[in-house]
This record gives C-alpha cells, sequence and structure tokens, in this order.
C-alpha cells in the first residue's frame, strides 16, 4: 500500500511538471518595467500608478522596478526586443510603436516583434489654440487652412502622435493644410504657442489639462465621446471630420515569454487596472480606463495598425 502511494505521488509530481503548473511561482524575481521615454509623460505616470498599486495592494509577491530610457522611443523598446524572455522584463508604450515602424522603418522596431501583454486605458488628443485666437471653432480654423494652405504654423514633434492628430484634420477637411513646425512634445509647444512661435497645436488629453488654465482653448477632442471633464469640447467626429484617433497604453514582452509570465502579468495589471483608484486616476488624468488581454488585444493591435498605417505614412520623410 505504502509503495502504491509511493508511486503514485511521484506520477503526479511527474504530471504537474509536464502541464507547467510547476512554473506557478512566477514571479521569482524583481519585474522590470521599461518606460521608453523620459519621466514625468503618459506612459511613465501610468506605469508608476499601476506599480504603486501593485505593490500596495501585494498584488505579485515581487517588487516591480520602473526604469525610464530617455532619446527616441526605439532605443528602449529595443532593449525590451532583445533581453531574455525569462518572463521578468516588459515594456508600457502607446501608438508610437504602431506608427513608428512606418514613419521610419529602418529603426527596425515593430509590435511584431514582441509577444503582447495586455492593454491598460489610454488618452486622446485636443487641437489647441491660445485664448486670443481669432479661431473661436474648429470650423474657423480648418477654413483659414483652406483659404490660405500652409499658413496656419502648427507646432508638432514630425512624426509623432501629434503630427498624426494635425494629418487626421487634414484628411479629414479636404484642402485644409497645415504648416507643420518641429517644437517637440506637450511642454515645449504649450510654450511655443504662448511665445506667439506658432498658432496651432496638439496636446494630449492629459496634457490639456495640467495646461488648460494658463490662457489656451481646446477646440476639438478626438475621442469617441466628449469628455466628462469637458462636456462643452466637441468630438472631431461630431464636428464632421469622421475620424477617432487616441492612444492607448500597450503593454509588451519580449518574444519567447513564457505563458505563464504573459497571462500572470496580465491579470496583475487587470486586477490592478479595475481598482477604484486606479479609474480615479484615469478619470483625473482625462483617460480611458479600458483593459484588454488575450486574443482581443491581439486583434486590437492588428486593427489599430490598419487605421494608422496609411495616414503615418504622410508623416513620414519625403
Amino acid at each position: 500500500m505504502l509503495m502504491r502511494r509511493l508511486i503514485s505521488g511521484v506520477a503526479l509530481a511527474a504530471s504537474l511538471l509536464a502541464t507547467g503548473w510547476a512554473n506557478a511561482a512566477w514571479p521569482e524575481k524583481p519585474i522590470r518595467i521599461v518606460v521608453p521615454f523620459g519621466p514625468g509623460g503618459t506612459s511613465d505616470i501610468v506605469a508608476r500608478f499601476l506599480q504603486k498599486l501593485i505593490e500596495e495592494k501585494k498584488v505579485l509577491n515581487q517588487p516591480v522596478v520602473i526604469q525610464n530610457v530617455s532619446g527616441h522611443f526605439s532605443v528602449g523598446a529595443r532593449q525590451v526586443m532583445t533581453a531574455q524572455p525569462d518572463g521578468h522584463t516588459f515594456l508600457i508604450i502607446h501608438l508610437a510603436l504602431l506608427s513608428g515602424e512606418v514613419v521610419d522603418p529602418k529603426r527596425g522596431v515593430s509590435y511584431r516583434n514582441f509577444d503582447p501583454v495586455a492593454l491598460t486605458g489610454g488618452f486622446c488628443f485636443h487641437p489647441i489654440v491660445r485664448q486670443d485666437s481669432p479661431y473661436k471653432t474648429l470650423k474657423d480654423l480648418l477654413d483659414a487652412a483652406k483659404a490660405a494652405p500652409g499658413t496656419i504654423v502648427t507646432g508638432v514633434n514630425i512624426g509623432a502622435l501629434n503630427h498624426m492628430t494635425g494629418l487626421f484634420m487634414e484628411r479629414g477637411s479636404p484642402g485644409a493644410k497645415f504648416r507643420f513646425a518641429q517644437i517637440g512634445g506637450g511642454g515645449e509647444n504649450f510654450a511655443a504657442i504662448m511665445g506667439g512661435h506658432t498658432q496651432l497645436t496638439v496636446l494630449s488629453s492629459s496634457e490639456y489639462q495640467s495646461y488648460k488654465a494658463n490662457g489656451i482653448r481646446a477646440l476639438a477632442y478626438t475621442g469617441p465621446e466628449r469628455l466628462k471633464l469637458e462636456p462643452e469640447i466637441p468630438t472631431a467626429r461630431e464636428l464632421g471630420l469622421g475620424f477617432e484617433y487616441c492612444a492607448e497604453n500597450f503593454w509588451f514582452a519580449p518574444k519567447g515569454t513564457s505563458r505563464e509570465a504573459i497571462d500572470g502579468m496580465a491579470a496583475a495589471l487587470e486586477k490592478a487596472n479595475a481598482m477604484p483608484e486606479m479609474q480615479e486616476f484615469f478619470s483625473r488624468q482625462a483617460q480611458t480606463g479600458q483593459f484588454m488581454k488575450g486574443d482581443t488585444y491581439r486583434q486590437h493591435l492588428d486593427s489599430v495598425f490598419q487605421v494608422i498605417e496609411p495616414v503615418a505614412k504622410l508623416a513620414a520623410p519625403q
């Protein structure tokens, strides 16, 4: 009888090993999250708030470490792309990864080079003018851009998300043409428009919350519906431009990462994303709070790429 029990126990252990249950100890060491942008940006603040919740609520039994990699996003993305797929390195990024492979394919970074993990919320955009601008509505602005193409100086980061918003507006209003000027990100563009160097720029919904009390005005919102924080600002689709344009927070792992690690990280993000504290954070930041994982997320990435590819081609150097 004892021998039969021993044999049965050995057989059970072998079965568990074969099914991968023995790997349920993930994570076995601290988890590294690479943010391929400098501190303070949207991806960074989302990652750090999720890190705070995961650690405070003991969602995982290991600490989470955020690593910022400044410069072009492809530098940090490539670090994850080439990392050992040991289940403890992840990337948080947004639409730039999908548009970037079209705008600058020589950098050799594509969303297809990674294993998708999850999507946690996102943010949309506002075309912005100064409070004293003669353009009181988006129609005023687009009519002027048609009447005198190329005369409205628009501050952007060429090839980046704010540039693409301007291109979407041009496509939605045939004949309208802006003169895009290389300025940079949200802070630089706010300074440029307030200094009178540009007449139009694009800020993320989060950036607009930070700067709106300082002499600027939003003409539209590129999300699917009006923001609760800004119910008076119409959507681009409402105004007849026929598009929605938002950037979601995409999570990836190095290609070849184990299913246990991908599913484990996705489950941790899903749990933290659903917490009231996280949803309140998204609301304060004028962000959306949706979540995706698995096949739904993989299919979503492909559909987003199909939408962004033709516009990204317009942003690519000629």
